[in-house]
């Protein structure tokens, strides 16, 4: 059901395939995504489990279990918020975890170097669904540098940037992203990448904002983006593949 290949996973088709956005320590939200799972379904979350809400650690910590509990029907992706030095810096800012694990009474360094770190490392950074219609899940978004599959098998340092910073505008090419990682890629790129990879759409998170009330489509309906938290308002929600079919399902 569940292929692992490097840095991309690989996902054949199931009866009901459900993907979860970023959840930011909105431990609610997290707990109503766990009631999808059944022996039919497989779950994709799509990063940034902590900072911002109050249950960072409470929602890894399971994650991590999940894993390893079903192996064949939780895919957990990597999100920017997953992006940490070896030291235990932060790649981004602000970095709430840290402050979070140190309220709960727990040492930062040794609790990111026995369980954070190798957790962070393992995550995949994105995964394709292979039905029908051709998925890719990814946190952040794309970019032109990505030419080949080896380049999510086994991507660079400046891919893996991409893919977990990009976000998607409405223009054509590239741009600088405001964020200081990634690009804004147009229409153009994501037609090209689509192409290349026989995908039908890009399913991403990463600005929860954007989809407060629901999933934003874009790039003529070939990039849709989710969020499953209530950090920011508004409704947080999860996508639901059924039969080729596309749902969307709230969980407020």
């Amino acid at each position: 059901m569940i292929i692992r290949r490097g840095k991309l996973v690989e996902i054949k088709k199931v009866d009901r395939l459900v993907v979860v956005g970023d959840l930011h320590g909105d431990y609610e939200s997290f707990s109503k995504t766990k009631k999808f799972l059944n022996e039919e379904t497989v779950l994709v979350y799509l990063g940034d489990y902590a900072d911002r809400g109050d249950f960072g650690m409470e929602i890894i910590e399971e994650l991590s279990e999940m894993m390893k509990k079903y192996p064949e029907s939780v895919v957990v992706l990597k999100g920017n918020h997953e992006q940490y030095n070896d030291d235990g810096s932060a790649a981004f800012y602000p970095c709430d975890l840290r402050l979070e694990v140190v309220s709960k009474g727990r040492s930062w360094d040794e609790y990111f170097k026995n369980f954070l770190r190798p957790f962070f490392k393992n995550l995949p950074l994105c995964a394709v669904y292979l039905s029908e219609k051709r998925l890719f899940f990814v946190h952040g978004g794309i970019s032109s540098k990505i030419e080949s599959e080896k380049d999510l098998v086994e991507p660079s340092p400046r891919i893996e940037e991409d893919l977990l910073w990009s976000d998607p505008f409405s223009g054509l090419g590239e741009l600088l992203n405001p964020r200081g990682a990634g690009v804004l890629f147009g229409k153009d790129v994501t037609e090209s990448f689509c192409k290349k990879f026989k995908v039908s759409n890009i399913v991403r998170s990463h600005e929860p904002k954007k989809a407060l009330y629901g999933p934003v489509i874009e790039h003529d309906g070939k990039v849709l983006t989710i969020s499953s938290t209530r950090v920011y308002g508004g409704r947080p929600h999860v996508l639901m593949f059924f039969n080729e079919e596309v749902q969307t399902f709230y969980l407020d």
